[in-house]
Formats: structure tokens, C-alpha cells, sequence
């Protein structure tokens, strides 16, 4: 059967609601909410170089309120209390936190967050080599931090020596400019924080605090990053691709913006002026390029899948920012499908299949990455395996395994949550929607989970439209930062994907719902290589 008219309907107005997203510009306007991490250095930083600033009270405001009404995670209460009392504070919650963080960059963070409570005075310094904090080969703003933080550390330890000029140099380029560099406001509390220390650069601290507390929000508070324009408009452009939207203006206007937006070396960033390029965003933004006019986009394309491949790693995996950095599995799956359509890049799919199927990897839960939600690996992996259209037995094993971490994930309303005993949410919920409308037929229980899923959502649509979720978006990893505009992306790819395979019966043959339209291998509704 087809979608009921009620789920239809909730499609509908939620794909006007994420058209009318769309700027004059051609991008999605995606700002993030205050964080309480970024708040706090913050205010540290007005405290010790210009207390009588009025952004004083603002910053202390939203801490308290924060901390009352609705407390983040054990790191960041962790550093609001050494910035409210003074030190007053310990690192039981920090450690709590990342012991539950399996992650290959666990033990930096743990260092990062450490270092930072023994900077407010909250627990001694780490005693460990300068080297644990080199970041060679990372993404720029990790290296820019772990150097701010080794200059910290230095000078909390008496070894001012430690830091070259080079290093201060590059700390006051970063802290000191008028734009927000790289669009991240953690990387330049960082850097202010050990220019400060500097006896010559701290008139320059001080003049990178003033400037920084003019991006206060509304609220009182500092967000982490200046928005996600670019990583939403390409999801935004799938999410609608995948309605069938493909003639809409807003996505000729989103591709030529995206499009003028391609850095020198063929990737792109998460939002406008940020020069680095990671897989996560180019693999979206490939996609959608693709989906909406390939033959006009020919060379933008071929930069992009160029980008990818240089990415690559010898496992086969590819990473998130640079070739040589530990591949990620989400990531892989997101080169995947956006290289999958390519002939060229058949062999490297194939060395990406064997990593993703790799046994030892099998047994591994999905990944908790960059979003939070475990459901986001599950259906990038999903249509991952279909992209690459290779025999059902080679990627069976790995189908089964994400219908498995469905099935046992599903909540009793039929939502999904972060996972553990969190709560169902719409957008951990949409992700697991993409992957269950893309099961085989026959899937032990993934049309019952589909049917609940789409029952979930349309049951939480606000009467505007519109969704409300819980923040997915993770940075530094695992600490949650919100992107509302997000809920509402998320939700429309969920839908659309889901109410073209929403099966009449248990068991039943998954029907087509837009008119014979079959989504693409990346995720969207239009047939690689059509005409445009």
C-alpha cells in the first residue's frame, strides 16, 4: 500500500517548512546554539582580562541558568563550576564521560579536558611528555588547539620555554582576527586563553576577548562553532531530491552557491569560510551536485571525487579530514555513496566494501561519531551497501548486523534515542527510518520497525510543521552541540525515503510511494546520470 494520507500530509508541510530554509544566497542558514564549554572559557577570559565588561553578567547568567535547568554532560558542568567558583571543581565528571567514549581519540580529549580544569585551577596539571600534545597531520583547529593547550600547560608547569615563536605566532593569528577563524570559537578561546600568559601578547588577548564577546547569543551565551551551513544545505538538497523535489528553484540556487564553495583542493567545509576540507561534508555535498544537475556540475564533481580518494587510507577506510588519520566507518560509508555512481571509482569502492565488512569491524557496534546518534552510521552504512550494488552475499553480513542494532535499539513508541535508556528523539529516529526502508524484503522485523518509526514522527510534528529534537551533532568528540535547523533536514530525509517503502502489512511488499520513484544510490530521488 501506499503512505496513508496523514503520513503524506506531515511529508508535505515539512518539505515547505525546509524550502523556505533556504537564503537568498542559495544556503541554508544554520546557526548553532550557545554551549556551556565555550561559555565558560569565556567567561574566564573576561574575568582576568576585562572584568567590568557587561558580558560579564550575560555569561554568568546563562551558566547558572544552564547548570539548573538543564545540565550538559559531566565535562562541560565540570568546567562551568571551575569557571563559576573559581577552581572549585574536580574531573570525576570528565573521566566519567569519556570512559563511556570508545573511541580512538579518547586519550587526547581526556588530555584536552584535563589540561583545560588545570588551567581554571580545578585539579593539578597532567604530568605527561609535550609530545602527547603534537597533532601532526590533524585538521587545522585540532592542531591549533592542542598547541594553545601545550602553551597552557607550559606555563602552568613553569616551562614557558616549550612554546617557539612560531607557535605563538600562529595562537595570535587565530585569537586575534576579525572573523571567527575557521568559524570556530572553541580553537580561539583556546589560543586567548594561552595568549594571556604571553608578556608581550596578552594587549592582544585582550583585544580578541572583546571581539569575541560580540558573537554572544540572544541567551547570554558563546556557541561552538558559527553555524552549519553548508554540512545542512546539502542534506537539505538531498532530503528534498529524495521528495522528488528536483526541479524546486531553491535547489539550482543551493547547488550553484555549494558549488562556488569547493575549496582549491576539491573538498569542502562545514559552513562558508572555513578553508578545511573532511570527507563528511565533501561526500554530501558530492552527492547533491550529483542528484541535482551532474552534467552542469561535471568538474565540480570530478574535483570532489578526487578529494575522496586522495582520502583513502591503506586499510581501505577513509578518515574524517586527512589521508594517514584512523579511518572511520561512517565515514567510509559516506565516501561510498557519493563515489559509488562513478566508474573510475569502482576500485576504490571495492578496498572500502572489504573494510566496512571486515569481520573484526562486524563485531564492532556502529559508531558513535560526529553524530551522536549510532542510528546516523546505521543508515549511511545501509545505503552504503546498496550503492555499491555487489552481490546481496557480500554485504549481507553487514546488512544484518545493522538490522540486528535496529531491532534491539527500538524504543517501546517506536522512536529511536542516542542509545542506552535516552528517550526517543525525531532524528535519531529519521536515520533509523533511512535504514529500515532500505532492509531487503523479508527482513526479520524491519517493516514492523519501518511502520513504527513513520508513526513516530508523524506523531511528534509541531503544529507549525516543524520538529523538535535533541541535539545530534557532536565536536570535539562526543560533546553535544544543537543545530535546530537540523531536526527539521533530518526528519524530511527520513520521510522521504521511509514513505516510499512503507509496507501495507507485516511482512508485506514495500510499494513505492512517488509515483514508481526510486531513491538514488547516495540518497536521493533522482537516477545518477539523468538528464538534468
Amino acid at each position: 500500500m501506499t503512505a496513508s494520507p496523514e503520513q503524506r500530509r506531515c511529508r508535505d508541510r515539512l518539505s515547505r517548512r525546509v524550502t523556505g530554509l533556504f537564503g537568498s544566497d542559495g544556503l541554508v542558514r544554520a546557526p548553532v546554539e550557545s554551549r556551556v564549554l565555550e561559555s565558560s572559557l569565556l567567561l574566564v577570559l573576561v574575568d582576568d582580562l576585562v572584568p567590568a565588561h557587561r558580558a560579564r553578567d550575560r555569561l554568568a547568567r546563562y551558566l547558572k541558568h544552564t547548570l539548573d535547568t538543564a545540565p550538559p554532560d559531566g565535562v562541560q558542568v565540570a568546567v562551568a563550576r571551575a569557571a563559576l567558583d573559581g577552581g572549585a571543581a574536580g574531573a570525576a565528571g570528565v573521566d566519567a564521560e569519556l570512559d563511556r567514549f570508545g573511541h580512538f581519540t579518547a586519550a587526547r580529549k581526556r588530555l584536552m579536558f584535563r589540561t583545560l580544569l588545570a588551567a581554571l585551577g580545578a585539579v593539578p596539571w597532567p604530568r605527561v611528555s609535550w609530545d602527547s600534545y603534537a597533532a601532526r597531520g590533524e585538521q587545522s583547529w585540532l592542531q591549533v588547539e592542542m598547541t594553545a593547550l601545550k602553551a597552557v600547560a607550559a606555563h602552568g608547569r613553569g616551562c614557558p620555554e616549550r612554546i617557539t615563536d612560531a607557535e605563538w605566532s600562529t595562537l595570535e593569528t587565530v585569537a586575534c582576527g576579525e572573523r571567527i577563524w575557521e568559524g570556530n570559537h572553541l580553537a580561539r578561546l583556546m589560543a586567548l586563553l594561552a595568549l594571556r600568559h604571553h608578556p608581550v601578547l596578552r594587549a592582544a588577548a585582550v583585544r580578541g576577548t572583546e571581539h569575541t564577546v560580540r558573537h554572544l547569543r540572544a541567551d547570554g551565551g558563546l556557541p561552538f562553532i558559527t553555524g552549519m551551513d553548508v554540512f545542512t544545505t546539502a542534506l537539505a538538497g538531498l532530503a528534498l531530491t529524495a521528495t522528488g523535489q528536483t526541479e524546486h528553484p531553491v535547489l539550482d540556487a543551493a547547488a550553484r552557491a555549494l558549488a562556488a564553495l569547493q575549496h582549491d583542493d576539491g573538498g569542502f567545509g562545514f559552513t562558508r569560510g572555513v578553508l578545511q576540507s573532511d570527507t563528511d561534508d565533501t561526500a554530501y555535498c558530492l552527492e547533491f551536485l550529483r542528484a541535482c544537475a551532474p552534467g552542469r556540475y561535471a568538474e565540480t564533481v570530478r574535483r570532489a571525487e578526487d578529494f575522496l580518494l586522495a582520502q583513502q587510507n591503506d586499510d581501505g577506510g577513509f578518515p574524517t579530514f586527512a589521508h594517514g588519520v584512523a579511518s572511520e566507518r561512517t565515514m567510509t560509508a559516506a565516501a561510498v555513496n557519493a563515489l559509488a555512481p562513478s566508474l573510475r571509482c569502482r576500485p576504490a569502492l571495492t578496498y572500502a566494501l572489504r573494510h566496512l565488512t571486515d569481520p573484526d569491524r562486524l563485531a564492532l557496534p556502529p559508531e558513535s561519531s560526529w553524530s551522536r546518534n549510532t542510528t546516523n552510521a546505521v543508515f549511511r552504512t545501509v545505503l552504503a551497501c546498496r550503492a555499491v550494488g555487489s552481490p546481496p552475499g557480500a554485504t549481507a553480513p553487514l546488512r544484518e548486523r545493522m538490522l540486528g542494532h535496529l531491532t534491539a535499539g527500538r524504543r517501546g513508541d517506536g522512536g529511536y534515542g542516542h542509545g542506552g535508556a535516552e528517550p526517543s528523539d525525531p532524528i535519531s529516529t529519521a536515520y533509523a527510518a533511512v535504514a529500515l526502508a532500505h532492509m531487503p524484503h523479508g527482513a526479520p522485523g524491519a517493516a514492523t520497525a519501518l511502520r513504527g518509526a513513520v508513526d513516530f514522527l508523524v506523531a511528534h510534528q509541531r503544529p507549525d510543521g516543524g520538529f523538535t529534537s535533541v541535539p545530534d551533532q557532536a565536536g570535539p568528540r562526543p560533546l553535544l552541540y544543537d543545530a535546530p535547523a537540523l531536526a527539521d533536514v533530518c526528519v524530511l530525509l527520513g520521510l522521504a525515503h521511509a514513505l516510499d517503502c512503507v509496507p501495507s502489512e507485516p511482512g508485506g511488499t514495500p510499494v513505492p510511494g512517488g509515483a514508481g520513484r526510486t531513491p538514488g544510490p547516495g540518497g536521493t530521488g533522482r537516477t545518477p546520470g539523468a538528464a538534468e
